[in-house]
């Protein structure tokens, strides 16, 4: 009698140890699904696109923007354009909407609103830069 109880007892260690394994694996598998949506939507955030106008100084030192075509006013940052080199200048920038800390846009806002003298404004991280005209119109 005792040697049946033992190999139920193993019978049962078995299952529970296949059970554990599975859990283990979905666990991993729903972990490792999270993360490429998190990072298809980081991708999406990014999304490049194109903005035409005047490249200008910006009020704080360093700073710069360009009133686009079509309206809209953006506040430029770069790590790779140099973007002093082109101001005054027509150009057409490629970059993506960046969206900062509500305490940095806090301490933005002053200047950024007196850049964009009334019309709708947002940050650029720009990526690259084509000159359009060595004038503004």
């Amino acid at each position: 009698m005792s040697h049946r109880i033992m190999q139920s007892i193993l019978r049962l260690a078995r299952v529970l140890l296949i059970g554990v394994f599975v859990m283990g694996l979905e666990a991993s598998r729903s972990a490792a699904q999270e993360q490429n949506a998190g990072t298809a939507e980081k991708k999406a955030a990014h999304r490049s696109f194109r903005v035409t106008g005047c490249l200008q100084k910006g009020v704080e030192p360093g700073g710069h923007f360009i009133n686009a075509e079509d309206g809209k006013v953006w506040e430029l940052t770069s790590k790779t354009v140099n973007l002093d080199e082109q101001v005054g200048h027509k150009v057409t920038l490629a970059g993506y909407e960046i969206h900062r800390s509500k305490a940095v846009e806090a301490k933005m806002e002053k200047s950024e609103k007196a850049e964009a003298a009334g019309k709708e404004y947002a940050d650029m991280q720009v990526t690259s830069l084509t000159m359009v005209s060595e004038t503004c119109p």
